[in-house]
């Protein structure tokens, strides 16, 4: 009898280390799902900053042309004698132009880009990690 219970406790032992074993690797196999995902979010986290921070100085770009192109006409098209208030308008104008090219420089944008933390090792700022 006692070597019917010694080989009854060896397979419970054995049974239970299995279940341990399959418990483990079936934890891993799930650790790993969720680092695949997050790795994939993460990734796309940070194109979207980086297509947004693109799109923001395209944006200013585009602005810039506009004022340019504003400055353009009204300087043409200006009168020998312009009005008082045109005559204001347009060196505030030039003024405003140049402050905005000049956050467009690629020290500026240099800038830009360290204070929003993209386009470096620390592109993924603000990535939410998996709660699940």
């Amino acid at each position: 009898m006692a070597s019917d219970i010694a080989v009854g406790l060896a397979v419970l032992a054995a049974a239970k280390t299995e279940d341990r074993l399959r418990r483990e690797a079936e934890q891993r196999k799930i650790e790993e799902e969720r680092r695949r995902r997050e790795l994939v979010a993460r990734i796309k986290h940070v194109e979207d900053r980086r297509t947004a921070g693109l799109a923001a100085i395209l944006s200013e770009l585009d602005e810039l042309e506009r004022l340019r192109r504003l400055i353009s006409m009204l300087t043409e098209k200006v009168p020998a004698e312009p009005s008082p208030r045109l005559s204001a308008f347009l060196p505030w104008t030039r003024e405003h132009l140049a402050q905005r090219e000049a956050r467009l420089s690629p020290q500026a944008i240099e800038g830009r880009f360290e204070a929003e933390q993209l386009f470096g090792d620390d592109d993924d700022h603000g990535f939410p990690p998996s709660r699940w």
